[in-house]
């Protein structure tokens, strides 16, 4: 990893409507708009399950489904750093060379992983139901949250 700044990420969304919801990212000046949809994965639950495997050094990556394309988010831990990249996929094909990366920032755990993890209280917070948005399992929310914390 370098020793170059974080830049600054938030991510906020729209309230879904029939497995749909607007999703905005913004990592320093890049700002990335995601119209996912929540078929064939809940996207917010898997970023909590990809949250958690990074805060254990382990990689992960969430898929944002846009139909037919998609945007794949890379959680990448090296110690007390995690680098972040977000990859556009035509056709949600991951593995393609038409693969492109749209933003990508490394930094500490908290400096990278806490802005992911304020979207995903903030999402539960506000209760979306079916038919708008399936159920997730945040019960260990604040176990995450914890763990980002800790040092490396």
């Amino acid at each position: 990893m370098t020793a170059a700044a974080a830049l600054a990420i938030r991510m906020t969304c729209q309230p879904p409507r029939h497995g749909w919801m607007g999703v905005t990212l913004t990592v320093g000046t890049q700002v990335v708009e995601i119209d996912t949809s929540d078929v064939p994965n809940n996207p917010v639950a898997d970023l909590l399950d990809a949250l958690d495997l990074a805060t254990y050094g382990t990689p992960s990556r969430v898929w944002w489904h846009l139909e037919p394309d998609g945007y794949f988010m890379y959680f990448t831990p090296d110690g007390d750093q995690v680098h972040f990249r977000i990859d556009f996929a035509p056709d949600s094909d991951s593995t393609s060379a038409r693969v492109g990366t749209v933003a990508e920032t490394s930094g500490t755990r908290a400096q990278v992983l806490l802005p992911f993890w304020r979207f995903v209280r903030n999402f539960q917070s506000r209760g979306y139901t079916e038919p708008h948005w399936p159920p997730a399992d945040f019960e260990r929310i604040d176990v995450v949250k914890a763990r980002i914390r800790q040092p490396g």
